[in-house]
């Protein structure tokens, strides 16, 4: 069991379903250390202290939102860089999960991106192994774009976590709307450009 696992095995699906949509709603619009219990039992009519026999604590609730919006990154982007044939098709493809999901889980990423310093050591760690899965992915593509001799070690990893700056970064942006495809391209050619400027 993870530490963010439900202690009642008898709270009813949608219940939990409920609490986990208020509490990333909340999370996201308002901050995390900004929210506390009532604010989260408020909505599900429930009082404060009785969100104790549902989770163990307001911090493994944030940490089940995070994992969970990484995993589904993780899994989204595997599924749809299956069947890529060439090096710049998997890149695309990688990109295009990156963005797709940002599009349609805006609020769950932005967790993943602002309040994952509110998580503990321990539960900081799982997350990083999981983005380092994520990372992996796209370090494979650099190593085969670059050629397996000019790409290896602390240059890799340096090209690799730009990139994934790029996207999270993009993850941010309040002022500007870009619609999917021209978003795609334009992430997709940087994303090449950073790739080929660390060749030289």
């Amino acid at each position: 069991m993870t530490a963010a696992t439900v202690h009642s095995k008898s709270v009813p699906n949608n219940a939990r379903d409920r609490l986990l949509d208020v509490a990333l709603e909340l999370f996201a619009t308002h901050g995390y250390q900004a929210i506390g219990l009532r604010d989260l039992a408020g909505p599900l009519g429930l009082h404060a202290g009785s969100l104790y026999n549902h989770i163990e604590n307001k911090q493994c609730l944030l940490f089940e939102l995070i994992e969970g919006a990484v995993s589904d990154l993780l899994a989204d982007t595997k599924r749809r860089m299956r069947g890529a044939r060439t090096h710049r098709d998997r890149l695309q493809r990688f990109v295009h999960a990156f963005v797709v999901f940002n599009l349609a889980e805006r609020r769950r990423l932005l967790l993943v991106t602002r309040e994952s310093v509110n998580l503990t050591d321990e539960q900081q760690q799982a997350i990083n192994r999981l983005r380092s899965n994520h990372a992996d992915l796209l370090k494979a593509i650099i190593c085969a774009e670059c050629g397996e001799t000019d790409c290896i070690g602390e240059r890799t990893d340096m090209i690799t976590e730009v990139v994934i700056g790029m996207l999270y970064g993009q993850s941010l942006w309040q002022s500007i709307e870009v619609p999917e495809q021209k978003l795609l391209d334009v992430l997709t050619h940087s994303a090449l450009g950073i790739i080929s400027s660390g060749k030289d």
